[in-house]
């Protein structure tokens, strides 16, 4: 198939583009509202990101995480997906039940493997102040914060890991729950 001739004037440039990246949210969802929602939408559109990808983890990979979650994968889902019709936003909003599929425990890495691969970069990892202190004892972060930067939710109050502090220009901190929508 011969490739269309595009015209366009002398000394034509594209127009810059504005909105960038995809914000990949990590977490149980278990005990989160509208309003939790509506704020990362908030969020998002503010740093001009694509997309904001919401991945809830199956309960087994929590539990093997040491993270206490009650409702059942699907349940969390079901109420993540009633949540998303709600908020309007000019980000787009998804969630990835990969991880549902799969019905075991998924490692992180393969988790971020799988959804860099299928989404535009660069990427953001979302994640809360609990689950960046697990992630950075990861083998793996080391790799990961060269690619990604990492966005914590102060959702827990918990200190972070002194390790995080070797890479802090890789990482930023929010505190949503002062975020105004």
């Amino acid at each position: 198939m011969a490739k269309q001739q595009i015209k366009v004037p002398f000394g034509y440039e594209p127009p810059a583009q504005t909105r960038k990246g995809t914000v990949l949210i990590f977490e149980t969802f278990e005990d989160w509202t509208d309003t939790d929602i509506g704020r990362i939408a908030s969020w998002a559109d503010k740093r001009k990101f694509v997309r904001a990808i919401f991945y809830p983890q199956h309960e087994e990979t929590l539990r093997r995480m040491g993270i206490p979650c009650d409702l059942p994968f699907h349940a969390r889902v079901k109420q993540l997906e009633s949540y998303l019709r709600q908020t309007p936003s000019s980000v787009l909003l998804d969630i990835d039940t990969w991880e549902g599929k799969r019905k075991k425990y998924t490692p992180l890495d393969t988790s971020l493997n799988f959804l860099t691969e299928k989404n535009p970069g660069p990427y953001f990892i979302m994640v809360s102040d609990r689950y960046a202190n697990l992630f950075v004892t990861y083998p793996s972060f080391k790799e990961w914060i060269k690619k990604v930067r990492l966005v914590i939710d102060v959702r827990f109050d918990a200190q972070l890991h002194d390790k995080l502090y070797d890479y802090s220009e890789r990482w930023e901190v929010v505190d949503l729950t002062n975020e105004h929508q």
